[in-house]
């Protein structure tokens, strides 16, 4: 009797531990990461441990880069690129460790949009959206408040005179009567004149 309690119970332990191999998570071929989680926050300019708790496929190389990836919407769910100017934070070895030490840039911009990217295979290893706190983002700018002078089209430059157009003084009422009084005078001369020439002309014809 008690030689068929103890091989029933081997057997039960080890189908227990066959359906844990099976479900595994290392079966899948992706990292699943214990640090950076959710709630990780990380510094700029700083080292920070990189931690996963499954070992990789035997396919994988023995040296994978750690790629700094951001979201790039609005939601937890949208598509995750690689943050640009960015080269790699450090390299694991999925095959023979499961911590791995990565270096943040000075100039990473504080965000809780950050996510770790691995090329594993045969799936990619992602991180979740975790925080850094670095650089205060780039102030949004406000909109101009400079008034625009001239019509659509127009460049809306404000032309100023030059002193050559500014010192130009309209005429006076004297000059423009003394102007007109030597136009007046201009058309009585030439009138008489006119006149003159007429009596010769007619005293001539008589003579």
């Amino acid at each position: 009797m008690k030689a068929t309690t103890f091989i029933a119970t081997t057997l039960a332990l080890s189908a227990v531990v066959t359906v844990s191999a099976q479900s595994s998570p290392s079966d899948e071929g992706r990292l699943y990461y214990s640090s950076p989680i959710t709630s990780t926050i990380w510094t700029a300019g700083k080292n920070e441990t990189v931690s996963w708790t499954n070992a990789c496929k035997p396919g994988n190389k023995e040296s994978l880069s750690i790629v700094l990836y951001m979201n790039a919407g609005h939601g937890v769910n949208t598509e995750q690129v690689r943050v640009p100017g960015i080269r790699a934070l450090g390299t694991l070895n999925c095959l023979k460790s499961k911590t791995a030490s990565v270096f943040i840039p000075n100039h990473i911009t504080t965000g809780n949009i950050y996510s770790l990217h691995v090329d594993t295979v045969p799936l990619q290893s992602y991180s979740a959206q975790f925080t850094i706190n670095g650089v205060a983002p780039p102030p949004t700018p406000s909109p101009s408040t400079t008034g625009v002078v001239g019509g659509e089209g127009e460049s809306g430059n404000v032309v100023v005179p030059t002193s050559a157009t500014a010192d130009v003084m309209p005429p006076t009422i004297t000059e423009v009567a003394d102007k007109h009084g030597e136009n007046s005078a201009a058309s009585v001369k030439m009138s008489l004149s006119a006149g003159f020439a007429v009596v010769a002309t007619a005293s001539s014809f008589f003579i």
